[in-house]
């Protein structure tokens, strides 16, 4: 099943922000991992259960990705993002 993976306003923002590797990396998270198994990657950042905020941390591109899971809609928002020098 693939989730439907949406950038709310604040990770807009901070995709602004962003270098384009870090963007690129970005994109590729959302079009793999993120739409395939969001459940499976990143971990419970701030509280418990499929709509805890959850962390996805992009080692190699220097980059944090706040999201939420809503497995009923089947939809994956993405609530922040955070370029790390």
């Amino acid at each position: 099943m693939t989730y439907k993976v949406f950038v709310g306003e604040d990770a807009r923002r901070g995709m602004a922000g962003l270098e384009p590797a870090q963007r690129r990396a970005v994109n590729d998270a959302v079009r793999g991992e993120l739409a395939m198994r969001p459940l499976s990657v990143g971990s419970e950042h701030e509280g418990r259960g499929p709509g805890a905020l959850r962390l996805l941390v992009l080692e190699v591109a220097r980059v944090s990705i706040g999201y939420r899971v809503y497995p009923d809609r089947v939809e994956v928002e993405i609530v922040w993002l955070l370029g790390h020098p």
